[in-house]
């Protein structure tokens, strides 16, 4: 074989690797989006059970374990694009130029308020107060400790898949704080989302199904606007974000049944029979645990 024979060979092996590659990243990434568009929908499909249950209380095992499913599968899908670099992540540069290429004064001060305000220590001591506030109306250490530990794990659990991922920032120059550690998931959008969550869970417990549907499109909103600070500031990657919002809402809803639980079964423990009622008529309690007795 001449050297010219040779070198079209390689070409040709070269070009037949490439395709293999491309079909392989293509498949994966096929199969990516269709894991995360499922989990999506089982989440969605598993919320709007539990919402058609109405005001029965219990923690509701079968879709708060499809909620939990379909939130696991969507991050786990995503992290596997990002780290793959996968199409899926094909609008973060587009988006972060947007982002840094609509700035103004006016508006970068507020977001870098923001941005502080939900960041670590942000968090971490507003889940501090919201949990003294509910252990105070539960008479109870339980309620501020199910809530710690729930956006303690989200926090644990992002750090540790920032590791494992292992993505860099966006570059330095789009970054109006200088931030140089890993970037999926956003730690922010995953304590945020966490955080408000169960706190518009918990304080939401005895109330009416539309005050519980308002704290909980309340917190979403205050998700949206710390995640987008992230953007806006050039600090992280629109999957980055949405990431964030999927482990901090499987945080949410694993510690959001851990409380129900324990709300429900403190309620039974609580209940009077007919004949303790009729011995105590002469005292009366307005409120147990924070809600209308």
């Amino acid at each position: 074989m001449s050297a010219r024979d040779a070198s079209v060979h390689a070409n040709l092996v070269g070009r037949a690797h490439e395709v293999v590659a491309d079909i392989h990243q293509s498949g994966a990434a096929t199969l990516a989006l269709a894991v995360l568009v499922g989990g999506a929908a089982l989440f969605l499909g598993a919320s709007v059970w539990r919402t058609l249950q109405g005001d029965r209380r219990g923690p509701a095992a079968a879709p708060i374990a499809m909620q939990c499913a379909g939130l696991a599968a969507a991050f786990a899908a995503l992290a596997y694009q990002v780290k793959a670099g996968g199409w899926l992540t094909g609008a973060d540069p587009a988006v972060l130029g947007w982002f840094t290429g609509h700035r103004s004064d006016w508006v970068t001060a507020p977001a870098i308020a923001v941005t502080d305000a939900g960041g670590p220590v942000g968090t971490i001591i507003a889940a501090v107060v919201i949990g003294a506030v509910l252990s105070r109306r539960a008479r109870s250490p339980i309620p501020a400790l199910i809530l710690i530990g729930t956006v303690g794990a989200a926090a644990l659990a992002s750090t540790v898949t920032k590791s494992i991922v292992g993505r860099t920032r966006p570059p330095i120059v789009s970054q109006v704080l200088l931030e140089t550690d890993h970037s999926f998931p956003s730690g922010h959008a995953t304590g945020a989302m966490a955080l408000f969550t169960m706190a518009a869970v918990m304080f939401g417990y005895a109330l009416p199904p539309t005050r519980r549907a308002l704290l909980l499109v309340l917190a979403a909103a205050v998700t949206v606007v710390v995640s987008v600070t992230r953007l806006y500031l050039g600090e992280h990657w629109l999957t980055d974000v949405v990431g964030g919002v999927l482990l901090g809402g499987l945080a949410a809803v694993i510690g959001g049944a851990l409380y129900t639980i324990w709300m429900d079964r403190t309620r039974t423990r609580g209940a009077r029979s007919p004949d303790e009622v009729i011995t105590d008529s002469g005292r009366s309690d307005p409120t147990t645990m924070g809600y209308a007795a």
